[in-house]
């Protein structure tokens, strides 16, 4: 397979996943995430194509570095500490949960592996952000790229089981513990959505360069940052910087609110995901060790619980439980299918900040976990 079309395939499945995401329910139900790391899974492992792993991973370093910036530009820290204190409590004790718990394992697999440290400090950042902090922390550490793989892989699967179970019984079991969500508190007509599909495209094209520019300069700046500190372009100080200038950007009302950064940072995740799940080799996964599915397991399903049974002693209504366990664990792009899952719409806004409050500090909630059990 030539240059050319890896690049091309990579950059097309998301556009695909997106067109068809409402007319075929199972993209839909799984979300374009499990879709686009399951095609590039697809098509890293194609019989009898040999498909080039260095530039996969190439273009899917550039997606995470510009995918980033654009998520964490819509941050609203004033408007999110401003929200229902049972929102943010409930977020922190997520965080808490998974730090903890990640420690904990942490601690009992140490003799698995000489790099178990890292592992749950990737762990911690994947479940209070994100996929792209896990593989953020993974580069920071420079952890060895079969254990990366590893990890990711169990990461994805262990998800899936866990997103099925949410999606469908998740509800039902915690309606019997957690009390109900008052919708008196959070009237729909104060949200403040984007309206990206609304607008001309001479504006989309428009917003769309000038995201692209910005992000190329914050990229450029980082790259300077990188090579004043370690004299040279090492990954770690790199996506430190972006995470730190594209946040300090988010404070800037024109920034946070400029209509399209959401949208084609989301795009950039979904060309991250493909890439990632390309350098996936079905065979590596099919023979890795058990011990990394029964460390992502207890991790997630040890969090979870854990943070569920805190909201239950802190009397934090259900919808809110679900939708900042949803942020953290899943992210952004799980949060608009979990609020119709709840037919509550009230909640969408305050779950895709916590989504990315959680993008924006996994890095160094994840890196603190790691250097604690080193």
């Amino acid at each position: 397979m030539n240059t050319v079309l890896p690049i091309f395939l990579i950059f097309l499945f998301p556009i695909l996943i997106n067109f068809f995401e409402k007319k075929i329910k199972i993209i839909e139900w799984l979300s374009p995430v499990v879709c686009c790391y399951a095609g590039g899974i697809f098509l890293g492992n194609l019989p009898g194509i040999s498909w080039d792993v260095k530039l996969a991973r190439s273009v899917s370093e550039a997606g995470l570095m510009f995918a980033l910036p654009m998520l964490l530009f819509a941050t609203d820290f004033i408007r999110w500490f401003k929200l229902a204190k049972t929102t943010i409590l409930s977020f922190i004790m997520l965080i808490i949960c998974v730090m903890v718990v990640s420690y904990v394992c942490g601690v009992f697999f140490k003799s698995y592996d000489p790099e178990v440290w890292k592992m749950a400090g990737m762990l911690v950042g994947v479940y209070v952000g994100g996929t792209a902090n896990l593989t953020a922390i993974g580069k920071i550490l420079n952890i060895r790229e079969e254990a990366f793989i590893a990890l990711n892989a169990a990461d994805v699967a262990i998800g899936a089981i866990y997103l099925l179970m949410v999606l469908t019984l998740g509800v039902k079991i915690l309606s019997l513990f957690l009390k109900p969500f008052d919708h008196d508190l959070y009237p729909e007509d104060d949200m403040d959505l984007l309206h990206w599909n609304e607008l001309p495209v001479f504006l989309k094209f428009r917003n769309s360069f000038l995201l692209l520019l910005l992000c190329g300069v914050l990229i450029g700046l980082s790259l300077l940052v990188s090579r004043y500190l370690t004299g040279e372009e090492s990954a770690g100080p790199i996506i430190l910087a972006v995470t730190t200038l594209s946040l300090g950007l988010s404070f800037f009302p024109k920034i946070r609110n400029f209509e399209g950064s959401q949208e084609l940072g989301h795009y950039f995740l979904l060309v991250f995901c493909v890439g990632v799940g390309s350098l996936a080799d079905i065979n590596v996964l099919l023979s890795g060790k058990i011990w990394y599915f029964l460390l992502c397991s207890m991790v997630m399903f040890g969090s979870i619980v854990l943070h569920f049974v805190c909201c239950f002693f802190l009397k934090i209504d259900r919808d809110t439980a679900m939708i900042t366990s949803m942020a953290g664990i899943f992210g952004p792009a799980f949060i608009a299918p979990m609020s119709d899952v709840l037919k509550n719409r009230a909640i969408l806004v305050s779950g895709i900040t916590c989504a990315l409050v959680g993008i924006a500090i996994g890095n160094f909630v994840g890196l603190f976990v790691a250097y604690l059990l080193k």
